[in-house]
Formats: C-alpha cells, structure tokens, sequence
C-alpha cells in the first residue's frame, strides 16, 4: 500500500494496523531513494565520458612560427574549429 497522506485522518481513534502501514510505506519510499554515493558515481561516470567527445580530435603537431605565417594561422583555427565541433556532439 503507497504512503496516504490523509491518513490517520484528524480526531480519528488510533489503528495500529494503519500506522503500521503507514510506516511501512514510508520506509519501502525511503529505501527506493538514491543515495548520495549513487549520485556521485552517476556524475563521475557522466563527467568520465564527457572527456571523450574530444578523442577523435589529433594534437596540432607543430611549432610555433617565429613570424605571422597565414597558414600556420588559418591550421591554428582550422584545429579549434574541430575541437569546438567535436565538443558539441
């Protein structure tokens, strides 16, 4: 039987049987409540996988320029273009 509310309804006389029900009800919602560790091992476990949207993207793999180099500029933004895309999936 759920948790009622109404139950024991007010001035009523007292059954022990329906307290007793009323209790019972109470704990069964009580144990089917996640617990703080269940809470943080289903955020761990989300923010674990979040790191993985951005495997697919490979690390730039060159020096610097000493000078402005619009190639070296337009690859540079080429790779943060891919990361974001990447990061959004």
């Amino acid at each position: 039987m759920p948790f009622d509310p109404t139950k024991p309804a007010n001035n009523s006389p007292a059954s022990s049987a329906e307290m007793r029900s009323q209790l019972t009800s109470l704990n069964a919602d009580i144990q089917q409540r996640a617990t703080i560790n269940d809470l943080n091992n289903a955020i761990a476990n989300a923010l674990a996988q979040t790191s993985n949207n951005s495997n697919g993207v490979s690390t730039f793999g060159q020096g610097a320029d000493g000078s402005y180099n619009q190639t070296q500029m337009q690859d540079v933004l080429n790779k943060v273009d891919e990361l974001i895309n990447a990061l959004r999936r």
